[in-house]
């Protein structure tokens, strides 16, 4: 696996690095023209169009070049909403598009998702079903040549602003993975309704909503796939936002680290700067050796997809580590800059906030390590095990 960065791959980084800090801090919340605005300053530089294939208007970028964009943006960026409505879009919508969709249908989506002119958003998370996806109760009943989709899907980010919904629904649901099917959805669908946006403790500036599917009917060329090809839809679309997701949470990281590192060596206590103190020295010594693990770990999942090799599991642990860096180093932070972190004129209580959110979407902490072991579980024997 190739650890260095070419000269290309390092100018994007500092690119994006250097539009994240020009657009600053998020707007207030419920300034949707504000919203917009950044919006399609992304779409100007191409962020919505890093992994869109060349031949829809996107910029066909490898995963560890544009992972590494993406880690540029969050080391300049502090709006940690704008960044998870990016991914959302990216990894959820676009991805699996990119891999599944027909012809017309990426004719029609991908160049408008890449020009921010259209953006996605994809439903799974039902009420009664977070993590446990192979039971789902929205039903896509066939109706004459298509189907009448019936149900109720929550904390679907982008769904305020989405032009497009990537939605999972059971067409036989007795048939458990083999019976989901993925549906592309316009907005303007009839039957199809968005609820008002939901106010959170973080990630203010990541739109969510609920959607309610009431009677709608789609025809056949709605269909992502296959019919009963739902399962591997989502099991594709899970990979790429479990590993990419959290790829600007590596420039996070890293900001928080260098701005804690200053701080602590100007603050003096005692007659000597804090960063003297073993204490302090330890917590930053700690998000160092997170952010590099964070690092290698992302960077292994995105060599591996380049090579077009297995990375389901890389997937969640990428998830789970980075996740749980994100959240001490905010913690950390915000900790080691005292009374002074603790005040909204300064980012840390935000950023805190934020990265809160980060173990419970995309599959929670607990079932990233479930994963990580069933993997254990599956695994063959080796030799030496099977002798003794």
């Amino acid at each position: 696996m190739e650890f260095g960065w070419s000269g290309e791959q390092e100018q994007g980084y500092e690119s994006a690095r250097r539009f994240g800090r020009e657009l600053g801090p998020p707007p207030a919340p419920g300034d949707a023209a504000a919203w917009r605005q950044r919006w399609s300053r992304c779409a100007g530089f191409g962020l919505q169009a890093l992994q869109v294939p060349a031949a829809y208007g996107g910029l066909g970028m490898d995963v560890r070049s544009a992972v590494r964009v993406l880690e540029g943006l969050g080391h300049g960026c502090s709006d940690s909403g704008l960044l998870m409505a990016l991914g959302a879009q990216i990894w959820s919508v676009g991805a699996p598009l990119a891999a599944f969709g027909s012809e017309p249908q990426r004719r029609r989506w991908l160049p408008t998702l890449a020009a921010g002119t259209a953006i996605g958003a994809f439903a799974l998370t039902e009420p009664g079903s977070g993590s446990d996806v192979f039971h789902l109760r929205t039903r896509a009943i066939a109706d004459g040549a298509g189907f009448r989709l019936e149900g109720e899907k929550i904390f679907i980010t982008n769904a305020p602003v989405a032009d497009l919904f990537l939605v999972l629904a059971a067409t036989a649901p007795e048939a458990g993975y083999f019976g989901l099917t993925a549906f592309v959805l316009p907005r303007d669908c009839p039957g199809l309704e968005v609820g008002p946006e939901l106010s959170k403790m973080g990630l203010e500036s990541s739109p969510m909503a609920a959607l309610r599917l009431s009677g709608v009917w789609v025809p056949p060329a709605a269909v992502l796939g296959e019919v009963g090809g739902g399962g591997a839809v989502l099991m594709h679309t899970l990979e790429w936002e479990r590993g990419c997701l959290l790829a600007p949470a590596l420039g996070t990281i890293d900001r928080l680290l260098q701005a804690s590192t200053t701080y602590t060596r100007a603050r003096k206590q005692f007659g000597r700067p804090v960063v003297e103190f073993e204490a302090v020295a330890a917590l930053l010594a700690e998000v160092r050796l997170r952010l590099e693990l964070s690092r290698l770990l992302l960077y292994e999942f995105a060599w591996r997809k380049d090579q077009g090799l297995a990375a389901g599991l890389h997937a969640s642990m990428v998830k789970l580590y980075l996740s749980e860096s994100l959240r001490r180093a905010a913690e950390i932070a915000l900790h080691l800059h005292g009374a002074s972190g603790y005040l909204r004129e300064l980012e840390f209580e935000r950023i805190w906030r934020d990265a809160m959110a980060s173990s419970l979407y995309s599959g929670t902490t607990e079932m990233q390590l479930n994963l990580i072991a069933d993997s254990l579980l599956r695994a063959p024997a080796r030799k030496e095990e099977a002798a003794g």
